[in-house]
């Protein structure tokens, strides 16, 4: 009965969306085919804002003027913008990109739009009664981004501590996944046997679903029955002069939360930097390494002067989205350290985020964290790609 029920409920939700893209396309397509008529203006402006205001009375509180006005005056726009300026033109790749649109601007317009509103207003415990009975919230212009700096958004752990923090687990893992993957693209780009199999194996920790992954790996370094200790201790009885050097098994979870995150999150992000790599080895011709040997070049040379220049186009654009995913990631750090409580010890930008508006409550300060650390990765990400396409025209 379960099954039947749930399968009803994908069912009509199929057919919602499917309906929603048919008005969509319908209320497009009348405005393409009919711009020019003389009943037009007439029809439009007296049929839509009716129609609007009827399906969304009930949503946003009944039956108001003000209501209707507003789609009056957005149908009154959209209709000059189809007699004058498109004019029927292109009404097929139009009708063929309205619901990708629409889709892409609900899921991720409006939340960005709301999101910024949030940060200009006081959202919390103590005002959310009287958002949710007056729809108004205190308006208290830049104070929450100039909390964002000077207030923590923990309870030990300051904001350009945090960011200091993000900054070094950035590096680090970015740095260990573009090293390690290079080095495992360079063995599986040379002719091996069972390449296959071994790149099948290499790319798991990728592939697999990533909360899989993370739990694996946090349980090999638990204290007593982890992989990672028992390893340790086993090396301690071969090898005992390691002892002297303050080698010992250790607590991984609790004593060292971030360098246990960065390990993991390195062997997760490790396989995405090699299939990359190894598809811009691929593209390399073999040409270019002929001419090298017949001039006498060191496999060195070979790889500072022929391979690096030729793969860096293609690792830039991946570093760029390692970056980002790496400052991003809150997966790792959530998982490994208790998730929504546990340690500061691990936290970084992004958790801290999370903490803010999930475990205090803090909505509308949140919103302004999320505004500066969305800020500080468009500039990043600008600059990056900038200055990549300066050195490559500088070539």
């Amino acid at each position: 009965m379960n099954i039947l029920t749930s399968i009803a409920e994908v069912s009509w939700f199929i057919l919602l969306v499917a309906a929603g893209v048919a008005v969509l396309v319908g209320y497009l397509y009348s405005h393409f085919k009919f711009y020019s008529r003389s009943w037009f203006f007439p029809a439009v402006l007296a049929v839509f804002p009716a129609l609007a205001l009827a399906v969304f009375s009930g949503l946003l509180g009944g039956y108001t003027f003000k209501l209707w006005l507003s789609f009056l005056a957005a149908e009154a726009a959209i209709a000059v913008f189809f007699r004058y300026v498109v004019k029927g033109r292109h009404t097929v790749p139009y009708l063929l990109l309205a619901p990708a649109f629409v889709g892409l601007a609900l899921l991720l317009v409006y939340p960005f739009v709301f999101e910024i509103y949030l940060s200009f207003h006081d959202l919390k415990l103590t005002t959310i009664m009287m958002w949710k009975n007056t729809g108004t919230l205190p308006f208290v212009g830049i104070d929450q981004y100039i909390k964002v700096f000077t207030t923590s958004p923990l309870s030990e752990t300051t904001f350009w501590q945090l960011l200091l923090r993000t900054l070094v687990w950035t590096f680090s893992n970015v740095f260990f996944h573009v090293l390690g993957g290079f080095i495992l693209a360079l063995m599986l780009n040379n002719s091996i046997r069972f390449k296959g199999f071994y790149r099948t194996l290499l790319v798991i920790p990728w592939a697999m679903p990533q909360v899989v992954a993370v739990l694996a790996m946090r349980g090999e370094f638990h204290a007593t029955n982890g992989f990672v200790n028992i390893v340790i201790a086993k090396l301690l009885v071969v090898f005992p002069f390691l002892a002297h050097l303050g080698v010992a098994p250790v607590q991984w979870l609790t004593d060292y939360p971030l360098l246990t995150c960065t390990l993991i999150n390195i062997w997760l992000g490790i396989p995405f930097m090699m299939v990359v790599i190894l598809g811009g080895l691929q593209s390399i011709s073999s040409s270019y390494y002929d001419a090298a040997d017949i001039d006498g070049a060191s496999y060195f040379q070979k790889l500072r002067f022929i391979t690096l220049p030729l793969v860096r186009p293609v690792m830039m654009p991946a570093v760029t989205l390692g970056t980002v995913w790496t400052f991003n990631n809150i997966n790792v750090i959530y998982l490994v350290t208790g998730q929504a409580g546990g340690t500061e010890q691990a936290d970084i930008l992004v958790s801290a985020l999370y903490k803010a508006a999930f475990t205090y409550n803090r909505y509308s300060y949140s919103a302004a964290f999320a505004i500066v650390v969305f800020a500080m990765l468009f500039f990043f990400s600008v600059f990056y790609l900038k200055s990549f396409d300066a050195a490559k025209d500088e070539r």
